[in-house]
């Protein structure tokens, strides 16, 4: 538990740190829509995180597998699954510890991953 909440703690003070204000004191449009789509990508995620938590809390979760986890979002997605029920197979594949950095891990790797699994990286962060 301490090393989630550190990592919580450190995944807050990087964003807290990457805000960056325009000269005048705005923050510039370009960064803001990047931001607000992130945003969004995030709302959307918890949302669908909220909706199947009643069914995650009769399963057993798993250790969080960042890797795995886009993969399995990416197979269901492109069978034709929701966002929701792609998170209903990565809970049952036992790939998400339940956190949320676990989510933000999830979401930085389908980053890293989105030439390989295009339809994860665009339901997580473009939506």
């Amino acid at each position: 538990m301490k090393q989630s909440s550190d990592i919580l703690r450190q995944l807050h003070q990087k964003r807290v740190r990457s805000i960056h204000l325009h000269p005048i004191g705005s923050i510039q449009p370009k960064q803001h829509s990047g931001k607000m789509r992130a945003l969004v990508g995030l709302l959307l995620l918890s949302i669908a995180l909220s909706a199947i938590s009643s069914a995650s809390r009769a399963q057993e979760l798993g250790r969080c597998e960042p890797t795995k986890a886009v993969k399995v979002i990416d197979g269901a997605l492109r069978e034709g699954k929701t966002l929701q029920q792609a998170m209903e197979m990565m809970i049952k594949a036992k790939v998400f510890d339940g956190s949320k950095a676990c989510i933000t891990f999830i979401r930085e790797t389908s980053m890293t991953m989105r030439d390989a699994h295009p339809s994860a990286f665009k339901s997580l962060w473009m939506n």
